[in-house]
């Protein structure tokens, strides 16, 4: 397994669960210097990026992007892929197609959390689920097409109304048909609304790609109640060797929390 953290792109002012301070360039030295193998880069608009700057500031650096998050494309802009309005839809797919191009071109996964939208958005539908799926498939092909995989985040059930545990996004990678749609868990959500952790890793299986890390209330892991050292034990058992990525609070503010992350990551990552 390898550390990583998210960490806001050049044309995202702020991200609440973003880390580390400072202009672009400085926050990726930063995550260089302390021992992070990769940066998990928050985006919004890839129009607004200069992809050659980006990709040898990343390079130059030593780190690698496991992933792009896109929850500050819902968050900022409003955006979500699930809808009932045929414009809000559209934009949001052009939006998606784009950062999957960024995925491409960076040699990173796509994640999809609040982005992907909701069922109560859908209006008067008859299956909500089925219309939902429908809606994503095309936007599935893409991703396929492109060679990018997408991973579903299961949310808590205070920010989405489907695909809360791994078992239901298993239930979307199964009706999307596609090899590139897998999995990635967050500790955070997985406190809410997994039966355990272990359930939780189990039901994604190998569909499991990238892991999101925080404590019980989505400070640095350490700062909460949950047994940190069984979910890993847990992970290294199921043979799990891809990027543990922090998204949490940034408190006391942006580079303590990276530091005391990356603290608790190293042993985390090396007990047996």
């Amino acid at each position: 397994m390898k550390a990583a953290l998210v960490v806001c792109g050049p044309d995202v002012a702020h991200g609440p669960l973003a880390l580390l301070s400072g202009t672009f360039e400085q926050r990726v030295r930063k995550a260089a210097s302390l021992g992070y193998q990769g940066i998990e880069l928050m985006v919004r608009d890839p129009a607004a990026l200069d992809w050659p700057w980006l990709k040898g500031i990343l390079q130059s650096a030593g780190l690698e992007v496991p992933q792009i998050v896109t929850g500050e494309v819902f968050a900022a802009d409003g955006l979500c892929l699930v809808h009932q309005d045929p414009h809000t839809r559209q934009e949001s797919n052009e939006r998606a197609r784009a950062i999957i191009d960024l995925g491409e071109y960076l040699g990173a996964m796509v994640n999809l959390g609040r982005f992907r939208g909701q069922l109560k958005w859908l209006g008067p539908v008859s299956d909500p689920w089925g219309a939902a799926t429908e809606q994503l498939q095309p936007l599935f092909h893409y991703a396929e097409k492109k060679g990018v995989r997408i991973t579903l985040e299961p949310l808590n059930r205070y920010e989405c109304d489907f695909i809360q545990t791994a078992a239901e996004a298993m239930r979307m990678i199964e009706a999307s048909g596609s090899r590139y749609v897998g999995i990635m868990l967050d500790f955070f959500h997985m406190n809410i609304e997994e039966t355990s952790f272990e359930d939780g890793f189990r039901a994604a299986g190998d569909r499991l790609w990238h892991v999101h890390v925080a404590d019980s209330n989505r400070r640095y892991p350490g700062s909460g109640h949950l047994d940190l050292a069984a979910s890993f034990k847990i992970l290294r058992g199921l043979g799990f060797n891809g990027f543990v990525s922090a998204e949490l609070l940034p408190l006391p503010d942006p580079d303590t929390a990276a530091v005391k992350t990356i603290q608790a990551l190293r042993s985390l990552l090396s007990d047996s």
